[in-house]
């Protein structure tokens, strides 16, 4: 995702937000980061790497009353790009199909590879020259 849209998109979303001062994301090591409102938990991501070492599934967990500012997808960004600087290839994510969020996907690179009444799951690709398919 371009980082400038990003960005204002998250300050979109914050405008008159009383957690701004307060919030902040620690990234956890080996690719998982924290989203905090002062002490307590707002959200993370965080990634499985599947065997083959090249290719990874990412997961998060957002607080419900902290959904529609913009974190999850802050959380889903930053852990992405970390994904993606350590050389993996692939990445999925799956999220249940009431879930509105798809162009957020669309916009970060994934496409749909499956889609059942259970999920959606996504799949970003490397290409061979370092951009995505």
């Amino acid at each position: 995702m371009d980082k400038d849209k990003l960005r204002d998109y998250l300050n979109t979303r914050r405008q008159g937000w009383p957690y701004e001062e307060s919030y902040h994301v620690d990234r956890m090591g080996g690719h998982r980061f924290v989203a905090k409102i002062g002490d307590e938990l707002a959200g993370l991501s965080y990634a499985e790497i599947i065997e083959t070492g090249r290719e990874a599934r990412m997961k998060m967990n957002l607080k419900g009353s902290f959904a529609e500012y913009g974190i999850g997808t802050e959380l889903l960004n930053l852990l992405m790009d970390d994904l993606i600087t350590s050389g993996y290839e692939i990445i999925r994510y799956e999220i249940p199909p009431e879930r509105y969020a798809y162009q957020i996907y669309r916009n970060m690179g994934f496409t749909v590879d499956s889609q059942d009444e259970e999920a959606v799951r996504f799949i970003w690709r490397k290409n061979r020259i370092g951009g995505v398919l």
